[in-house]
């Protein structure tokens, strides 16, 4: 994967602010918005999401942790929806208790993103949810499509230069 789309990842998962998140719910597909951050290490790139459990996604990822977030790029009338760029992220959902030792960085990651959410870290029913990838499917544009690793994503949104990405 060559810089510019590197970056066009980057900036995807950077600077969007929600992503659709696929769950099961009672069996069959269920998407909701979240809002969404991203911690980064040297070893591996984690979404962070802060849900409550009176939402329905919360309990399906309880119910089960296999999920997926699409991430897309703001529409533009100059690009046709089907080169819109984006990147589909599947995933296992792990709720991060306050005392598990990721929790402070995690926190920070989300806060830094979303300063104005601090208060909703005193309601009891608000947990934050670490989405580990899996896999994702990064469409760059028309007829431009990668999957790639969860140690290709890292790579990418890091900036570590070496990682490989499949057609």
């Amino acid at each position: 994967m060559d810089a510019n789309l590197i970056m066009l990842l980057r900036q995807l998962l950077v600077d969007r602010q929600v992503g659709a998140l696929a769950t099961l719910h009672d069996g069959r597909p269920f998407a909701s918005m979240i809002p969404f951050a991203i911690h980064g290490t040297a070893e591996r790139v984690r979404l962070v999401t802060h849900v409550s459990r009176l939402s329905a996604h919360t309990r399906d990822m309880l119910a089960s942790p296999d999920v997926c977030l699409l991430v897309t790029a703001a529409e533009s009338a100059a690009v046709p929806p089907q080169a819109l760029p984006r990147v589909s992220i599947s995933a296992v959902a792990e709720f991060i208790p306050v005392d598990h030792p990721d929790h402070p960085a995690l926190k920070a990651a989300y806060l830094g993103k979303f300063p104005n959410a601090v208060d909703l870290f005193q309601l009891g029913d608000f947990e934050i949810v670490a989405l580990d990838p899996t896999s994702a499917r990064f469409i760059a544009g028309f007829a431009r499509a990668l999957t790639l690793s969860p140690e290709s994503l890292a790579a990418a949104i890091t900036g570590r230069s070496t990682f490989a990405g499949e057609a």
